[in-house]
């Protein structure tokens, strides 16, 4: 082609290979490619997970278990249990019988009391006025009185006015005996043997009789202590009305208190209160307790469990053991279920043997859950599943 040809020349740039183009044809299938990949990892995940949080659980098998804790006398084992609070029979909150002014108190809390010692004594110089003029009256009473009787024989007084002397006469020394009685009721006295229990008042307060705290309702803030008998005491427990046909008046029971762990106290179910809570459905009941002795006091909670047959001395004395059914027991090893319900077997020493239940002398925690059948079909960190109630 000349020069002068008019036709045009053609672009060699457009005859060039796109190169980038086919770059981008050929990777856009391998990230599509990466991307199902991954969407199907994650598939994989949630399906994995899913089936481990709610398949495996499922199918895992369910066992019987125990939690371990100490426990005594598995010979005379309880028939059932309830818990309360200590309270005592024998109380009494001292108000006294007229009011006055506290000059003197002879006691503290915690000071141990006797039937007639003197807790308080109240002001009585008022007292000491009214009994001055009451005897005044008394004497011109009677001075009338006599004058009237020496009329009455000279035949110069009526009899009416003989009987008006002789009136007066009886009101006059029933006012100064009435006197005198308030004057000793200003001595407030023990009523029995006991332990002061609190203490409502101090010197110099004004207290209301017992008359007065009833009608004007203070009858609390009139009241001097409270004296409790302590070898009265006694737990007011709450049974379910459903139980209350095991127990009966006179049942032996025992007592433990969570103020001291591991003791026991002997006791007998003395009344059974006939009516029924409706809405906790239970009955109330008390139980004596027979040996109370120093350390137990009122309002304390309490559990009470009732007996077959009262325990000995010897067996109050036994110390708590940790047991678990026989059949708990593979060679010498337990299945435990851990927090994360999986087995884990546990080797322990055994020690005494009584009623299908073997003692765990060591190897074994307090409130590790034990399997108690069929544990030799169990291996190590299988899955578990226990039963609703458990």
């Amino acid at each position: 082609m000349s020069a002068t040809d008019p036709r045009p020349r053609p672009d060699l740039a457009a005859l060039r290979i796109n190169r980038d183009a086919e770059e981008e044809h050929r990777t856009l299938p391998i990230g599509r490619i990466a991307g199902w990949i991954v969407a199907l990892i994650v598939v994989v995940v949630i399906a994995w997970a899913g089936y481990t949080q709610f398949i495996v659980p499922r199918r895992a098998p369910v066992v019987e278990t125990i939690v371990v804790k100490p426990t005594v006398n598995l010979t005379n084992s309880p028939l059932l249990a309830a818990t309360g609070y200590l309270v005592a029979n024998k109380q009494s909150k001292i108000t006294p019988k007229i009011s006055g002014k506290v000059v003197r108190l002879n006691f503290d809390v915690g000071d141990k009391v006797h039937k007639g010692d003197v807790l308080a004594v109240l002001e009585s110089t008022n007292m000491q006025a009214q009994l001055d003029e009451a005897q005044a009256s008394l004497s011109q009473a009677e001075r009338e009185y006599n004058r009237q009787v020496a009329l009455w024989k000279q035949g110069v007084t009526s009899r009416a006015l003989l009987d008006s002397a002789e009136a007066q006469l009886k009101a006059a020394r029933a006012r100064v005996d009435q006197v005198r009685i308030n004057m000793v009721d200003m001595v407030v006295r023990a009523p029995f043997d006991g332990t002061i229990a609190t203490k409502n008042t101090e010197v110099g307060e004004v207290i209301s009789s017992v008359t007065l705290g009833q009608v004007s309702g203070t009858l609390p803030a009139g009241a001097i202590c409270t004296i409790v008998d302590l070898n009265t005491l006694e737990v007011e427990a709450d049974v379910n009305e459903g139980s209350i046909g095991q127990v009966h008046e006179g049942q032996p029971a025992e007592v433990t208190v969570d103020a001291f762990p591991g003791q026991k106290w002997q006791g007998v179910l003395r009344q059974i209160i006939p009516t029924a809570d409706r809405a906790k459905a239970t009955v109330k009941v008390k139980v004596k307790i027979l040996n109370p002795g120093e350390h137990l006091l009122p309002e304390m909670s309490a559990t009470v469990s009732f007996l077959q047959t009262a325990r000995t001395n010897a067996e109050l004395r036994e110390p708590p053991r940790m047991w678990v059914p026989a059949s708990a027991l593979v060679d010498g090893r337990l299945a435990v279920v851990d927090a994360k319900n999986r087995i884990a077997w546990k080797r322990v020493t055994t020690g005494l043997a009584r009623e299908n239940r073997i003692e765990i002398t060591s190897g074994l925690r307090e409130g590790e859950r034990v399997v108690t059948e069929n544990a030799d079909r169990l291996k190590e960190g299988q899955l578990v599943r226990l039963p609703e109630n458990a």
